[in-house]
């Protein structure tokens, strides 16, 4: 199968604004297409604003994150015994410690696990996340020693630790739990895709998102005056962060496409 991903960052938000940018700075100094150099410099500019300044990596993102509710408790499903938490990005670093070896969305996502652990008598955590970096161990690995830093037995913790991707993570997860029903955590974001490769897979996940950023400012019940007020007060606030929102939304937009395409989901 080819490896898209470099052509999907070209595509991408941040991809288009550095393409713009860059060509219209060497068009710039060739006299012949200078003036070509100035409009697409221009362009690239004018874009990078518009995704700084306007709330469209929230709309887009709040999308994804609308369709799974918070789990506050856990269901009373007969059976429910297993917590399987997805691997955002880590890497090992003995100079750091554990805690700063794993991604802000990781540890989100593990706090939710370990919560949900504690609610859960005999449950087991199994996360899920291969080697990233050659020579490392498995993210999967790094949460392990994460949770049991904070006091989980390490006898309540399944590693696996072959996945690359979502695919992956549940086609390995499932060697694990078969067709049991199972508390899935991974990002809000990122759980429609997931869950949908779940059960795709005849697995029986209980989506239990994390990371939940966007829905903060637009809670589910919000009426549409409040909701057209919050939108438009975001206006004010320009932020750079939403360069990096806006990728992980176009992520999770072209990953499920994909995968839409490939009947993994």
């Amino acid at each position: 199968m080819p490896n898209l991903k470099p052509l999907a960052d070209v595509f991408s938000p941040a991809g288009i604004v550095v393409t713009l940018l860059t060509a219209g700075i060497v068009l710039h100094f060739t006299l012949r297409h200078s003036r070509l150099g100035h409009r697409l410099l221009i362009s690239g500019a004018v874009l990078y604003l518009v995704f700084v300044f306007t709330p469209i990596s929230e709309i887009l993102i709040l999308n994804l994150e609308r369709q799974f509710p918070p789990m506050l408790v856990p269901p009373d499903s007969p059976k429910l015994d297993t917590i399987v938490v997805l691997s955002g990005y880590g890497e090992e670093n003995p100079a750091f410690p554990v805690t700063s070896n794993v991604s802000e969305e990781t540890v989100y996502c593990m706090a939710e696990g370990i919560r949900l652990y504690h609610l859960l008598p005999g449950a087991k955590l199994i996360f899920s996340g291969g080697v990233m970096r050659k020579g490392n161990k498995s993210v999967a690995g790094i949460m392990a020693d994460f949770v049991h830093a904070m006091g989980v037995p390490r006898q309540d913790v399944i590693v696996e630790g072959n996945s690359l991707d979502t695919y992956e993570n549940m086609v390995e997860v499932k060697k694990l739990v078969g067709s049991s029903s199972f508390i899935l955590v991974t990002s809000a974001s990122h759980m429609r895709r997931a869950a949908g490769v779940a059960r795709k897979q005849q697995m029986n996940p209980f989506p239990a998102p994390a990371f939940i950023r966007t829905s903060q400012n637009y809670p589910f019940g919000t009426g549409p005056i409040e909701y057209v007020r919050t939108f438009i007060m975001h206006f004010r606030h320009p932020s750079q962060e939403r360069v990096s929102a806006l990728q992980r939304a176009y992520h999770e937009y072209i990953g499920y496409l994909w995968y839409r395409l490939l009947g993994r989901v």
